[in-house]
């Protein structure tokens, strides 16, 4: 199975309650495994997404 590229966004706050969009690119076997990568990394920033995440294939 392939990896395939795909483009990302989605809103998340931080700490302090400050709204900023996130973007950028992952690379994932599924689009399932993708969205749930960028929660993963978003969280792990410290921060907590509040929209749904946003992809596009590459």
């Amino acid at each position: 199975m392939k990896r395939m590229p795909y483009k990302f966004k989605v809103q998340a706050t931080d700490s302090k309650g400050r709204l900023g969009t996130h973007r950028g690119r992952v690379d994932a076997y599924t689009e399932d495994i993708a969205r749930e990568a960028v929660i993963e990394a978003v969280q792990a920033a410290g921060y907590q997404p509040c929209t749904p995440v946003t992809l596009k294939r590459k």
